[in-house]
C-alpha cells in the first residue's frame, strides 16, 4: 500500500490536539503531518493566553484591576492587599494589612489619658478597687480587703490643670511632694542616710516609659541621693540588688516587677517612704495604661498589698504629703 495513500476526506487540527476525519485509512505520515500541526496550533493558542494574562497583569498593577463590565463600583486597588507579612502600597506590616505597633516610649498627645487628671480621692479608690477585684475574682471579701488600698491613703491632686506630660511632671513632683521643714526641691533632692530607702517610688508601665521619666527627674539628683531605675530589660536582678545595697537612693522609678523583687529581698527598704506614685495617664502605642496590662497589674497589687507600704502611706498632711499619687 501505497503511504501517501490519500482517501480523499480533509484533516482537520483543531486546538486542543485532536485529528478529526471520517477516513480510517490515513496513512500513517499524513497522521504524523496532522499530529504537527495540532500541536503548533495547540502552541500558538498557548502563547497568545499567556500574552493576554501578561498584559492585564501589567495594566492591573499601573493603573489598579480593571473594572467588572457593567458595575459600577469602584475596584480595589492592586496595592491594598491583605497578604502575608504585607501592608497597604508598599508599607511592611501584620497579617492584617497593618504596620507592626512598637512602642518607642515617646509621647505625644495621645498617649496620655486626661480622665486622670479629675480623679478625686474616692475616685481613685474606687477605680482601683474595681482593677483589684476583676484582677482577683476567686478571692474572698476579706482577702479582697487585704489587696484594696484603703481611700484614705490617697493624695487629692486635681489642683494639678496641666497636661499629666513628661514635660510636666517635675511640677507635679513640687507641687505635692513635700515635707515639713523643708521645700518641695530641697526634699526632692534628698535622700536617707541609709542606702537603698527611697522616699518616693514612681511606679512606670514599662521600661522604656521608667527610663523616660529618670531623665526628667536628674535634676533632682546629687552625689547624695540618686534617681535610681529598676527594671529587668538588660539588668540582672543581682546588678541592682548589689547597687541598691549600696547606693543612697532619694527616687526609685521602676517596674512593678522589679521592684516588688527588691522589697521582697530587703536591697529596697520601705522605712523611709513616704509617697508612691503611680504612672497612671500614660498609654502605650496599644493605648494601655498601667492597670490594663494583666502581667502588669498582679505586680502593682503585690507591691501596694505589702503591709510595711501601706502602713507607711497613711497618716500624711499637707506640710508632709504620704500617700498614693496618681500621675
Amino acid at each position: 500500500m501505497d503511504d501517501d495513500y490519500d482517501s480523499g476526506e480533509d484533516i482537520i487540527a483543531t486546538s486542543n490536539g485532536a485529528v478529526t476525519t471520517t477516513n480510517e485509512l490515513l496513512s500513517r505520515r499524513k497522521r504524523k503531518r496532522a499530529n504537527k500541526e495540532a500541536a503548533a496550533v495547540a502552541q500558538l493558542q498557548e502563547g497568545r493566553t499567556t500574552e493576554t494574562s501578561a498584559k492585564k497583569l501589567k495594566t492591573s498593577s499601573e493603573g489598579g484591576a480593571a473594572p467588572i463590565k457593567g458595575s459600577n463600583k469602584p475596584t480595589k486597588t492592586a496595592g491594598k492587599q491583605d497578604g502575608k507579612g504585607k501592608g497597604k502600597g508598599n508599607g511592611k506590616g501584620n497579617q492584617k494589612g497593618k504596620p507592626m505597633a512598637k512602642d518607642s516610649g515617646k509621647e505625644d498627645a495621645s498617649s496620655i489619658d486626661d480622665s486622670i487628671a479629675m480623679m478625686d480621692t474616692k475616685i481613685m479608690a474606687d477605680f482601683v478597687a474595681q482593677r483589684v477585684q476583676k484582677l482577683n475574682k476567686d478571692l474572698s471579701t476579706v482577702e479582697l480587703g487585704d489587696r484594696i488600698p484603703p481611700e484614705s491613703i490617697y493624695i487629692d491632686t486635681t489642683a494639678h490643670a496641666a497636661e499629666r506630660s513628661l514635660q510636666n511632671l517635675c511640677e507635679y513632683m513640687e507641687k505635692f511632694c513635700t515635707k515639713k521643714g523643708q521645700s518641695s526641691i530641697s526634699h526632692l533632692k534628698s535622700s536617707p542616710k541609709a542606702p537603698g530607702s527611697p522616699h518616693t517610688i514612681f511606679i512606670s508601665p514599662a521600661a522604656l516609659r521608667a527610663a523616660d521619666v529618670v531623665r526628667i527627674m536628674r535634676k533632682y539628683q546629687t552625689t547624695d541621693s540618686q534617681i535610681a531605675k529598676f527594671f529587668a530589660k538588660h539588668v540582672k536582678l543581682s546588678e541592682h540588688i548589689e547597687y541598691s545595697k549600696k547606693t543612697r537612693i532619694g527616687i526609685a522609678v521602676g517596674t512593678p516587677a522589679r521592684l516588688v523583687d527588691l522589697i521582697k529581698d530587703g536591697a529596697l527598704q520601705i522605712k523611709y517612704l513616704q509617697r508612691v506614685v503611680l504612672d497612671v495617664s500614660y498609654l502605650d502605642a496599644k493605648k494601655r495604661g498601667l492597670w490594663d496590662i494583666k502581667e502588669v497589674q498582679y505586680k502593682l497589687v503585690e507591691l501596694l498589698a505589702f503591709e510595711g507600704v501601706r502602713r507607711r502611706l497613711e497618716g500624711g498632711g499637707e506640710e508632709d504629703s504620704r500617700g498614693l499619687m496618681f500621675y
